[in-house]
């Protein structure tokens, strides 16, 4: 039996913002790798296409699946990627008539809401617990299986007997199939220069509880692979695959302190080289972790600052201190790690003032080099999505396509009287307020390098300067449609004061 793989493009979904998209987000689809590893278990032929990493067209997809001829069809998507997924799902059914699976995050939230024309099954939850039923009794000849974690549906009668278990030990879950990906076309910027490089999962799961994110996927209690586990995989990364660089995408790396300092000791002990970096809290940063984590290969470290104003914070439950960012920031920068840090506007709570505070405070942070600011996105699965059904805190979805469930150059959602249009021209606006900042500019160039800064500054500008000309045009409109007054009568004596006209109180953020 065949299974094709195949990674949908989506590049193109970041707009204005897709130079840079393609620059940094080339991520290998591990997920799939994963699959990969299980159906070759099983006995199957695998075929892995990453179209977006690869260029292809929707052609160009076609042939090269229906060249393979598989007998099933695999697709994974989160949710900014589910629409374009579900539509090359109809395409693929439509040229070769292919059994169609999707598995990812999106359709693990929505289950039966998610099938559309061209899916046959989904599914829900972590693969590794069921997938090797799953394909023994497709193989059978049994097209709808009864296995959990599976979902299918024939005509309108839907089929499911609940979640896939989670995966207990992750030592025993299959290491991702990498030999089908084509490695020589991930790369990342650094600051030690453009590298081949891989993602790579240590852990699953978070136990914090910020709004935004929806590590609850995953479950709060967090699992993690043992250390002999990780650089067996480390090992065959670097050395038969040729990685220079890797990416942790753990949730919260140092987590486990004592886990990361056993595990830089191993990569030590076996003189694994390699460069890498990751994200974290900065309440779970101090030095002696940074030093010891550059001497291993760390150049660059995430952290989640969000936003300044003591409101918004208290609302996003996040828990870490302006001055833990600032601390954490100050003990890279003396290291020479590169430091991102990620702050978002339209958060629950946000107004012009809070969000005016955020920049202000990030303009005037030195400290702070590297700054990327997103637009808040209620995703499925997130407590925030949550809010947003009930209308907390004035918030209203706006925007039900999920391919505009993106955190630059869109927004889907108003915070109170502040509209999702204005919060797109607010992240412009504020993103060439922070980057006006001259010691910023080396840190950016060594990560996008100068060609992509240009192109996304200039598509960005041109957005914003046809956005408010279309403002400019509405108000022109409206006033010219406005029925003129009489001339206001004169005044009864001349003892009458004139109104005077009270300055606006709008905050402006220029």
């Amino acid at each position: 039996m065949k299974l094709s793989l195949v990674f949908p493009p989506w590049f193109k979904e970041f707009g204005n913002y897709q130079a840079a998209a393609r620059r940094i987000s080339t991520f290998p689809p591990l997920n799939l790798c994963i699959v990969a590893a299980i159906a070759k278990k099983a006995g199957w032929e695998v075929q892995l296409i990453d179209a977006h990493i690869e260029g292809l067209n929707d052609d160009e997809l076609i042939k090269a699946v229906g060249d393979f001829n598989p007998d099933l069809i695999g697709l994974t998507a989160a949710t900014p990627f589910y629409p374009n997924a579900a539509r090359v799902a109809r395409m693929l059914k439509q040229a070769l008539g292919k059994p169609i699976v999707m598995g990812g995050p999106h359709v693990t939230y929505f289950g039966a809401k998610a099938f559309v024309d061209g899916l046959d099954y989904l599914v829900i939850g972590e693969c590794e617990t069921v997938l090797t039923e799953f394909l023994e009794q497709f193989e059978k000849g049994n097209r709808y299986p009864d296995v959990l974690g599976i979902m299918t549906h024939k005509e309108e009668e839907v089929f499911y007997r609940g979640g896939a278990p989670t995966v207990s030990n992750l030592d025993t879950a299959s290491l991702p199939e990498r030999s089908l990906l084509k490695h020589e076309l991930y790369m990342m910027g650094t600051s030690k220069g453009r590298k081949r490089y891989t993602s790579f999962q240590m852990s699953r799961g978070c136990p914090f509880s910020c709004i935004f994110c929806a590590s609850d996927l995953y479950g709060k209690k967090v699992r993690r692979r043992s250390i002999d586990n990780v650089v067996e995989e480390l090992k065959m990364v670097l050395h038969q695959y040729k990685v220079e660089h890797i990416y942790f995408v753990d949730d919260v790396l140092t987590l486990d302190r004592a886990y990361i300092f056993k595990l830089c000791d191993a990569i030590e002990k076996h003189q694994l080289k390699f460069t890498f970096e990751s994200s974290t809290r900065a309440d779970l940063w101090d030095e002696a972790l940074a030093v010891r984590l550059k001497q291993c290969g760390l150049v660059r470290i995430s952290f989640g600052l969000e936003s300044a104003d003591d409101h918004v914070r208290e609302l996003m439950k996040k828990g870490v201190s302006l001055d833990s960012h600032i601390v954490a920031n100050k003990i890279n920068n003396r290291l020479g790690i590169e430091t991102t840090n990620s702050a978002i506007i339209g958060l629950p709570g946000d107004t012009r003032e809070s969000i005016n505070r955020t920049v202000q405070y990030i303009c005037s942070q030195r400290e702070l080099q590297h700054i990327t600011l997103n637009i808040a996105i209620p995703y499925p699965g997130t407590e925030m999505f949550k809010m947003v059904e009930r209308g907390d805190h004035g918030l209203k979805l706006v925007e039900e396509d999920f391919s505009k469930f993106q955190r630059y150059g869109s927004a889907v959602m108003d915070v109170g009287d502040l509209k999702a249009g204005e919060l797109i021209d607010i992240q412009s606006m504020a993103l060439m307020r922070i980057y006006a900042c001259w010691w910023r500019w080396i840190p950016i160039i060594k990560r996008f390098g100068i060609e992509t800064i240009f192109i996304t500054a200039f598509r960005t500008s041109l957005a914003l300067l046809e956005s408010q000309y279309r403002k400019l045009k509405r108000s022109l409109s409206a006033l010219s449609s406005r029925p003129l007054s009489p001339p206001p009568a004169a005044p009864s004596s001349s003892s009458a004061k004139p109104p005077i006209e009270q300055p606006s109180r709008e905050t402006v953020l220029v």
